[in-house]
């Protein structure tokens, strides 16, 4: 688990708001606050880290048993005018570990990177692929 939490891991971990966070984290000790203090033409903006916390400090702040298990965030990388070299060795060290070597294989893959970018980041994990039929 990475050492600072966004209020989103937190909120998730929780099962509950981004706001309800907010507002249970702000004055905590162990939370950094990065956003702008509140002036009179200007609303306070919270952007909150949340120091990794134990389950059972988790526990008293949600009032119910919680089990501590961060889901895994995909790596955000730049815009970069490499990207396609960087795709294409990721992929031929993934062909490799797992010994795949037909084209089949690679036009299968291919196909259904692409059509995984219709669908939203945070559902990837729910398609499920089925075999074609030949």
């Amino acid at each position: 688990m990475p050492e600072l939490l966004t209020v989103k891991d937190v909120a998730t971990v929780l099962k509950c708001g981004e706001d309800a966070v907010v507002k249970r984290f702000a004055e905590m000790s162990g939370v950094i606050d990065l956003g702008k203090p509140e002036t009179r033409s200007c609303r306070q903006y919270r952007v909150l880290r949340i120091r990794r916390l134990s389950s059972s400090n988790l526990t008293g702040k949600s009032g119910r048993p919680v089990m501590v298990e961060v889901p895994q965030r995909a790596e955000r990388r730049r815009k970069s005018p490499k990207w396609e070299d960087r795709a294409i060795l990721n992929l031929a060290k993934a062909a490799l570990q797992n010994d795949a070597r037909d084209k089949e294989t690679f036009r299968r893959v291919a196909e259904r990177a692409r059509l995984l970018t219709h669908v939203p980041e945070n559902r990837w994990a729910d398609v499920e692929w089925f075999e074609e039929e030949e």
